[in-house]
């Protein structure tokens, strides 16, 4: 049952390869099986080793980009990938493409919890550790629970002689647990950790988000107001530290490489041993190296963005210009979208870097005119920008990148703030204007808004769609309209559209916005949960399963 039932003394078989073959100092690598688990714990070095491969195990950057590609962000042109089935809604118990259950990984910090007492590391280490790794294992079960709902809870390591048939927890105990464990880590993490590593304010954000999750419609059925204020207080806390701030260059966010106030917690690469595909999987054809068209913006995303102004398209007053679609919007759009007549840099065969113009007007050299190139270049005329590294020269195919991925970023604290307070009370207050205002101003946006010029339902409007833009392409979107509750208003049935441009003679554009999804797109009322895997049902006959699923 969930891998529980793997002998320990594989387990550690594999541990010492691994070590092995990064250590020839630890082990012996003509015999790599011949440390045992109890040896491990008596190495400081190795006990390191241990909680930085929890560490390796932590999602970042996606290959295929599949959860922005499932919702009113982008779309990925190759027909046949993950995103486009999900899409279709071809995807159920036994193949789910975003599939989280990750209890192998469960059981690995539960091995360390139940020997870091003994491990020959100082009382300082021990605590840091312990807070690392309760750190890791909240996040593993948060990561379930926002997919399935209740899961089992298993905290300790199991054995053979253990009953392993073990049912799923309500998911009340499930936020209970991931709660008062983070908790304990914020009071064993260090208030300035290196980056990579968990400190106190990474418990935190985590906090925040969860409790965030745990007081939105999917997870608080009988409206818990309660919940919303203990998300707000949860959010504010790491804002009353006065402690981290917005990193003024949207466009260097992600490629900085000194201290920044904005990032809370990243997941780092390192060339060569650890590398991601942005950069490479973005990229027009000309630019490509090995692989592209792996997230091409849609236009509602586009669409959302508002004016320098801070007014939205829409609004007659905002000085949008239909013929002029991509002047005077705000910081952001310029930072994360790369538009027709846009200047993008890359390589598509290494050194030196070169920059295009954009030519993603119909028959332009990086639309998808051409049928050789249909699932390279764009299939919307949108290309995304966002923290990709324009002196990038050696990306290639699946790697080649290794700017880091920041899992929690200020922005999006003062955003879950924001949200939270606004749905405890009844009017605005505001702390909530000054939130945004600070996500707003360095977006850019000129004109703060005013306190008291929204009611509760436009405030929440205008929230969500921040959360919408300033956090696109981050994994967030698609979790935010499953846990409102308005993925089935949002995504079920509709089309995602792409912008149709028409170049004339004298180097003027018209714009047309058409449907470029083959059929509409699919989320029913089931999917809000997740199924658990079939695998671990016939394994576990007590593993019940989730509503409308086999």
């Amino acid at each position: 049952m969930m891998n529980y039932n793997i002998i320990k003394r594989y387990t550690w078989m594999l541990v010492a390869f691994c070590l092995a073959s990064c250590s020839g100092n630890f082990l012996d690598p003509a015999n790599p099986t011949g440390i045992t688990a109890d040896e491990v714990w008596k190495d400081p070095n190795l006990v390191e080793m241990f909680v930085n491969g929890l560490y390796n195990d932590r999602p970042g950057y996606d290959y295929s980009n599949t959860q922005d590609n499932i919702t009113d962000e982008g779309r990925c042109n190759y027909p046949g990938d993950r995103p486009n089935q999900m899409l279709a809604g071809q995807w159920d118990e036994s193949y789910n493409p975003i599939e989280f259950w990750k209890y192998d990984a469960v059981r690995k910090t539960n091995e360390f919890m139940a020997n870091a007492d003994k491990a020959n590391v100082t009382e300082e280490t021990r605590t840091r550790l312990k807070g690392e790794v309760r750190f890791l294992r909240a996040f593993l079960y948060f990561d379930m629970v926002k997919r399935y709902g209740g899961v089992p809870i298993i905290d300790k390591p199991q054995t053979l002689d253990d009953d392993l048939l073990v049912k799923r927890n309500s998911l009340e105990e499930c936020f209970d647990f991931i709660v008062k464990e983070l908790d304990i880590a914020i009071g064993e993490l260090p208030d300035n950790a290196p980056r990579g590593r968990a400190g106190k304010v990474a418990a935190m954000a985590l906090k925040g988000r969860a409790l965030l999750y745990f007081a939105s419609p999917l997870y608080n059925a009988g409206g818990t107001a309660s919940r919303w204020e203990d998300a707000a207080k949860a959010n504010k806390a790491i804002i009353d530290l006065n402690k981290y701030s917005l990193f003024s260059n949207l466009n260097t966010l992600w490629l900085e490489k000194g201290a920044n106030p904005e990032a809370l917690f990243e997941i780092q690469y390192r060339l060569p041993e650890k590398q991601h595909s942005w950069d490479a999987g973005l990229r027009p054809l000309i630019l490509a190296n090995n692989n592209a068209g792996q997230l091409s913006p849609l236009q509602e995303l586009v669409d959302a963005f508002p004016m320098k102004n801070g007014k939205a398209i829409t609004d007659p007053t905002s000085g949008y210009d239909e013929n002029n679609p991509y002047v005077g919007r705000d910081d952001r759009f310029y930072a994360f979208i790369a538009f027709n007549g846009s200047k993008v840099k890359g390589t598509s065969s290494g050194p030196p870097v070169k920059e295009i113009t954009l030519e993603t007007y119909k028959g332009g050299r990086d639309y998808d005119a051409a049928p050789e190139n249909i699932i390279y270049n764009t299939k919307t005329s949108y290309y995304t920008r966002k923290a990709t590294d324009p002196e990038n020269t050696i990306y290639a195919g699946n790697a080649g990148s290794s700017q880091p991925w920041i899992e929690f970023r200020y922005a999006e604290v003062l955003l879950n703030y924001a949200e939270a307070q606004n749905e405890f009370l009844s009017t605005p207050d505001a702390s909530i204007y000054s939130a945004l205002n600070l996500v707003r101003k360095r977006a850019g946006i000129t004109t703060d808004l005013v306190a008291g010029s929204l009611d509760k339902q436009k405030m929440r409007e205008l929230i969500r769609n921040e959360r919408y833009i300033e956090l696109c392409f981050e994994q967030k979107r698609y979790w935010d309209l499953r846990r409102w509750k308005l993925a089935t208003t949002v995504l079920n049935g509709k089309y995602g559209h792409g912008a149709y441009i028409t170049k004339h003679a004298n180097n003027t554009f018209t714009y047309e916005y058409l449907p470029i999804d083959p059929q509409p797109n699919v989320f029913t009322e089931r999917m809000y949960w997740m199924p658990i895997p079939q695998g671990e049902r016939s394994k576990n006959k007590n593993l019940t399963q989730n509503p409308g699923w086999n």
